[in-house]
């Protein structure tokens, strides 16, 4: 009997286990100065956290208000049921489009869209044939003969599920991966489970090796899976080519169903004496199925299987054959999931283990980095002299390395726990001056600057802006946050007109930024005439070129249109990846059909120095592109009920999903902006709400109960113009923490205070939340200029 290749009852379900083609994916005041001893800068080692949540695990993208959406339907059913399938309304999109192909009258242009949207429903809940029967309606269409190629790919596939392969396979016969025809490489994959499933094995055999030296990612390893029982049917040495690919998968995807299945597979082979393994060759595969083992559950934050995996893996070191380079490896997997766990000066001696078999292996790269983690683990148990002295011999040892200055960095912070502040200003220092080039520079620059404010050393923070200016080192916001302190400085050393002139710089550096609200709200209190000077900085022309927006004439441009207009993202972004089109091109397309969260992604290949200008005359569009307002039918009445800073929302939002009402962050945050289930239970209990956590994915649901708790967090100081400076981190990292720093810090000022606060992320991210508010008020703000801009006032709230 021939095995399945491509059966959906054998799909491995675990990660990195990909089922046969899922379709539904694939479519789918001056102030005296500071003399006393300022508390420790940093603190982050023993109070924080590792990094912010990333946004791992997307849905389609959100939608924009309906007059703003260049959609293939202008109005009706078929745009209402493009926006409720983006917000995960399957029930309403269903509706919609069957009333939609009931209707005779109905264009064909319209019909075969319609079409296409409601296979994509059929796919979402495995109906094939119904699914298959309605893409085949739809490719023929005129209206999507640009797709045609990739919607017959999604066919054959729909009918392979359907048990149609004779179908599928013709359907594909003529199909080869064509990026200049829209059609991908998981063609042929498609295309070879067809000529499985119809008994044409040398074909499948041919086609799985070309989609396996074309392809790349996960796919592959079902290919390996698919192609090797295959072999597996052939004669001896097909068996054993069967076997090499088993071991690759064992060794690539330990953890799934794959990797099992492999296994066991290798153990069947080897009894069956058609493949032989020295000593030799077991011990490597059981050795390299250990260690990614080990390294697959860090991966997927299961630390304390991690743990576990290495320990195991030492006990039969032995048997395992085990080189100093293993135990480096695998010590450093061990002592970074004790680190992740919070145990971190538990990590210590792990790291310690791990470097010593790292230097014997001669693996300069994970002795330095786990020598460096080591330190991190000394300074979590107290021992701040001793972590300080490891990380300046760790520099010292590896002055070339790049982890030298950041070595540096961290010496010159345990110094500061320890109470020294004299050795650690001599660190910072060390590590400007040694690594002028390295990526802590601005790190460096940044602790020494706030210090000196601390200590009252005006002139030295002066002279050490100026040096660092005229270097030319640092660039964009950092560059025009040095002109904002520079003038800070200059106030307090009583030279206001000199302030002026370099928070009016600070402004013209970076016209909307965190740096240039600090700078305007400064002129504001200087003067009406100074904030009017600083006001019209921002609405300055620019003669910078403006960069174009259109796409270029060609097929893949006319296929992204298309795919955008039906609000299918994903296709379009990978047609624009394919085609290497990409800056203000690809964010204007995706951006300009609603697909915003798509669009953010497209920005970051741009750069900033587009924002070097105001958004005046033609550069308006830039911003305007750059700063969408998705769901302001929601935002805007939400932000009224419930006491939120006008247009804070979106910049929370752009920070935390990128507009992406499907996202969830691997620590499980969800949706717009991000909340937790337990956080928007909390918040939901008080408003005497009832929510399920699957609701934080419903923008209205999301926006509500994020709202009310952004509103809490500004009454916790009162709604004053400071507040937000203050609610920002606290959303963040946790009102907790913003209470701890306020007790170190509460005297200083409130831009000192932000640029001190120790976590980096938070300190990023709280920089950056402020700054796209004060871009936000810019654009979309109601009344003049003035009455825009967010006002940022040196004292802390009370």
């Amino acid at each position: 009997m021939t095995r399945p290749v491509n059966s959906r009852a054998t799909a491995p379900r675990r990660p990195y286990a990909c089922a046969s083609l899922a379709l539904v994916t694939i479519l789918t005041g001056s102030v005296g100065c500071h003399q006393e001893r300022p508390p420790p800068l940093s603190t982050a080692e023993s109070l924080g956290t590792d990094a912010l949540p990333s946004v791992d695990d997307e849905a389609e993208p959100a939608s924009a208000p309906a007059d703003m959406r260049q959609l293939w339907f202008m109005d009706g059913l078929g745009r209402e049921a493009i926006l409720a399938r983006e917000r995960r309304d399957h029930t309403s999109a269903v509706s919609l489009l069957d009333k939609m192909l009931a209707d005779p009258k109905l264009a064909s242009g319209d019909r075969a869209a319609a079409e296409l949207l409601r296979a994509l429903e059929h796919l979402r809940v495995d109906q094939f044939p119904e699914a298959a029967q309605l893409l085949a309606q739809a490719r023929v269409a005129p209206a999507l003969t640009p797709i045609e190629p990739y919607l017959r790919m999604l066919e054959a596939q729909a009918r392979l599920d359907a048990s149609e392969s004779d179908v599928a396979l013709k359907l594909v016969a003529d199909l080869s991966p064509d990026l200049e025809a829209g059609i991908p490489v998981r063609v042929l994959l498609v295309k070879a489970d067809a000529q499985a499933r119809t008994q044409d094995r040398a074909g499948a055999i041919a086609t799985y090796n070309a989609f396996l030296r074309q392809a790349s990612g996960a796919e592959r390893h079902e290919a390996r899976r698919k192609l090797a029982v295959l072999l597996l049917e052939g004669n001896d040495d097909d068996k054993r080519a069967a076997g090499k690919l088993f071991e690759q998968l064992v060794a690539e995807v330990p953890l799934s169903d794959y990797g099992a299945e492999a296994d066991a597979e290798l153990d069947k082979l080897e009894k069956a004496k058609l493949i032989t393994r020295s000593k030799t060759e077991r011990q490597r595969l059981a050795r390299d199925q250990a260690k990614a083992t080990a390294e697959r559950h860090l991966d997927q934050h299961s630390y304390g299987s991690a743990v576990a995996a290495v320990d195991d893996f030492i006990k039969h070191a032995k048997q395992h054959g085990a080189t100093d380079k293993d135990r480096c490896e695998v010590l450093f997997v061990k002592g970074s999931a004790i680190f992740k766990m919070r145990k971190r000066a538990n990590s210590q001696p792990v790291f310690d283990s791990a470097a010593k078999h790292c230097a014997k292996a001669g693996d300069v790269t994970l002795e330095v980095k786990s020598r460096y983690q080591a330190a991190r683990g000394v300074y979590a148990a107290g021992k701040y002299e001793q972590a300080a002295g490891r990380f300046e011999q760790l520099a010292r040892d590896h002055a070339d390395h790049s982890y030298a200055d950041d070595c540096l960095i961290k010496a010159g912070e345990s110094w500061e726990s320890a109470g020294d502040p004299g050795k650690a200003r001599a660190a910072y220092e060390s590590s400007l001056a040694k690594h002028p080039g390295g990526d802590m520079y601005g790190e460096a620059l940044r602790r020494l600057l706030v210090q000196g404010f601390a200590e009252g050393r005006l002139p030295d923070v002066v002279a050490l802006i100026d040096k660092s200016i005229a270097g030319g080192k640092v660039e964009g916001d950092e560059l025009a946050k040095l002109h904002y302190f520079r003038g800070k400085a200059l106030n307090r050393l009583g030279k206001g007109d000199e302030a002026e002139a370099a928070w009016l710089q600070a402004i013209e550096t970076r016209p909307l930024s965190y740096p240039s609200l600090q700078a305007l709200s400064r002129l504001r209190e200087r003067s009406d005439e100074a904030a009017a000077a600083g006001l019209a900085k921002i609405s300055a022309s620019s003669d910078a070129p403006v960069p174009e927006l259109a796409l270029p004439a060609t097929p893949t441009a006319t296929r992204v249109k298309l795919w955008a207009s039906l609000g299918l993202g994903e296709q379009a972004r990978d047609e624009l990846e394919a085609s290497a089109i990409t800056g203000w091109p690809a964010v204007a397309a995706l951006a300009q059909a609603g697909l915003y969260s798509d669009a953010q992604r497209a920005l970051a290949s741009v750069g900033t120095s587009w924002r070097g200008g105001g958004p005046t005359g033609a550069r308006r569009q830039l911003w305007e592109l750059a700063h969408p307002v998705p769901f302001r039918g929601l935002v805007d009445p939400g932000e009224q009920d419930h006491g939120v800073p006008a247009l804070l929302t979106y910049a929370i939002m752009q920070s935390e999903s990128r507009f992406n009402p499907g996202a969830t962050s691997w620590a499980g945050a969800r949706g717009l902006i991000q909340l937790m289930p337990a956080t928007a239970q909390n918040v939901a209990d008080r408003a005497g709400l009832k929510i399920q956590p699957s609701q934080l994915y419903d923008p209205a649901t999301n926006l509500d109960i994020g709202q009310r708790y952004l509103a809490g967090l500004t009454a916790r100081w009162n709604n004053v113009d400071g507040a937000p400076a203050l609610a920002v981190p606290s959303y963040n990292a946790g009102p907790g923490r913003t209470d701890e720093w306020l007790k170190l810090r509460g005297d200083w000022d409130l831009d000192l205070f932000v640029e001190a606060i120790p976590f980096d992320e938070t300190r990023r991210y709280t920089q950056s939340v402020l700054g796209r508010w004060a871009a936000y008020r810019w654009l979309y703000g109601t009344g003049d200029e003035a009455a825009r801009m967010p006002y940022i006032p040196l004292q802390i709230p009370s």
